[in-house]
């Protein structure tokens, strides 16, 4: 169930489970695997140009797709044990092992497959770019199978036309037979849940990915708990006051709640509420806006920009670029058609909101830019 190329690693640890140097990572109330694997369980928004096999040379039936700040994709998982020379991890093991991983440890040494799990994400074709959706050496990820949560890394590049494997540890952590000549899992039952912008430091440092990985995967729940099937999606956000009600009052309440602001119990109500009103002002608060209650412009601006913030410019697709395409209708009326493609229309507008906000007007967004759309600007 081997690929024969060397694939993108994510490196996982289990919750709760005992990780590199002896430490324990918690977190309060991580999410449920049962959780995660809901939410992400469609693919409301796809941002791979076309599909996947599950192995190199099947049909190609597998989206990367979008949700809240995650990348995601559903697949089985064949091992990989590429890297470092261990028991388990060998020429003698693995007739196709590589001494080798795209990315190394701290050390300067290739990652060690047998103690650091790690998933492997497909190399950049025209299919789909890793780059381009924001993920790179050590970002963090979620994986999950029959209800166990393991949290990753990224490590390792794999096959253009193939996605879902994972290495000895990784497949050893979720309870999948490690073996790289006859173990690993098929079928669409490996849930990989990646989050650009979350990198653990260094990329062998397994509590680290616990710890954000934990954070990340509750925000993703938080944001997507009571919201699904709520339109994010609008060409103009206009201002909301108190009293006012429908789909834009209930897309508020959505991001409200996936900052971590109470809107009270149950689904999003469509009323702009004293409770939401409260919400309102809270957020304001945080990123520095002047606290009225209402969703404004500047508010719904930073509403919509609230995330992972990889640097982004034309020819980029994902998660990320929908927050900006999001952002940039409610900060200076884009219009955009929300995509996930960052093309000439979207590096226009980005422009146009750097030139009018004292930025660089290049047409990218990096760290000023993303600072500014954050806070409202």
């Amino acid at each position: 169930m081997r690929r024969l190329l060397a694939g993108v690693a994510i490196a996982v640890a289990v919750v709760g489970a005992t990780v590199a140097g002896g430490a324990t990572a918690h977190a309060a109330d991580p999410p449920t695997g049962g959780e995660l694997s809901a939410v992400v369980a469609s693919c409301t928004q796809q941002v791979s140009a076309g599909l996947y096999a599950e192995r190199s040379g099947g049909s190609r039936t597998i989206p990367v797709c979008a949700t809240g700040n995650a990348v995601h994709w559903r697949s089985g998982m064949t091992i990989d044990c590429d890297g470092q020379r261990t028991e388990h991890c060998n020429a003698s093991t693995d007739p196709y092992w590589q001494n080798s991983t795209a990315w190394a440890q701290s050390d300067g040494k290739p990652l060690n497959a047998e103690k650091l799990p790690y998933i492997v994400v497909p190399g950049i074709t025209s299919t789909w770019s890793y780059a381009r959706s924001g993920i790179t050496g050590g970002t963090v990820a979620a994986v999950v199978y029959q209800g166990r949560v393991a949290y990753a890394v990224v490590g390792d590049v794999g096959p253009g036309g193939a996605i879902g494997e994972g290495s000895y540890a990784l497949a050893k952590a979720l309870g999948i037979n490690p073996s790289p000549s006859s173990g690993g899992v098929s079928g669409k039952v490996v849930d990989y849940i990646l989050f650009p912008g979350v990198k653990a430091s260094p990329i062998e440092n397994g509590a680290d990915a616990v710890a954000k990985g934990q954070r990340a995967a509750a925000d993703l729940v938080a944001g997507r708990r009571g919201c699904t099937g709520v339109q994010l999606d609008f060409t103009s956000y206009p201002p909301l006051g108190s009293g006012a009600t429908g789909a834009l009052v209930q897309a508020a309440q959505c991001l409200l709640r996936a900052a971590g602001q109470d809107i009270g119990d149950g689904d999003p109500s469509g009323t702009l509420d004293e409770a939401t009103a409260e919400a309102v002002r809270q957020f304001q608060t945080r990123v520095g806006l002047p606290a009225s209650g209402s969703v404004d412009a500047h508010t719904w601006t930073a509403l919509l920009s609230r995330g992972a913030t990889p640097q982004i410019q034309d020819g980029a697709s994902g998660e990320a670029v929908f927050r900006v395409q999001r952002a940039l209708n409610a900060a200076v009326g884009a219009g955009l058609a929300m995509d996930g493609q960052f093309g000439p229309k979207t590096t226009a507008a980005v422009t146009q909101y750097q030139s009018t906000r004292g930025l660089d007007a290049d047409g990218i967004v990096g760290p000023n830019t993303w600072s500014a759309l954050q806070t409202g600007k």
